[in-house]
């Protein structure tokens, strides 16, 4: 994975997410109820800071944007807007449906949300 296709420095890593997404389920009586949150997976990937025009960008449409991770190929699982992506204590809120460059699968960006206080 990523095998003579991006020069690293310190710092840019592999790492490994863990996906969890909200859990829901109906009571007898139809109302929805939140389990917390259920990991669905992980995914091995590049984190680094979203470039100031792309802060601006997705603010201006409501999303705000901190940081994006970059996966080679897609996720063995669905990842929607609103999963977190774990990696120790760090936690980052997708904010956008994840964005496939050139519809061809070999990369993967994640634009989220860096969130410390939830």
């Amino acid at each position: 994975m990523f095998t003579g296709a991006i020069h690293m420095m310190p710092g840019q890593e592999l790492r490994t997410f863990t996906v969890y997404r909200d859990g829901e389920h109906k009571t007898a009586s139809g109302r929805v109820i939140s389990n917390g949150a259920e990991p669905i997976g992980e995914i091995r990937a590049v984190l680094a800071a979203a470039k100031p025009e792309e802060t601006l960008r997705w603010r201006q449409l409501e999303h705000p944007v901190s940081h994006k991770i970059i996966q080679q190929g897609t996720a063995a699982f669905e990842i929607k807007p609103g999963d977190s992506l774990m990696h120790g204590e760090q936690r980052y809120i997708v904010q956008t449906a994840p964005y496939n460059p050139g519809g061809l699968n070999h990369w993967t960006i994640y634009y989220c949300d860096e969130r410390s206080d939830i």
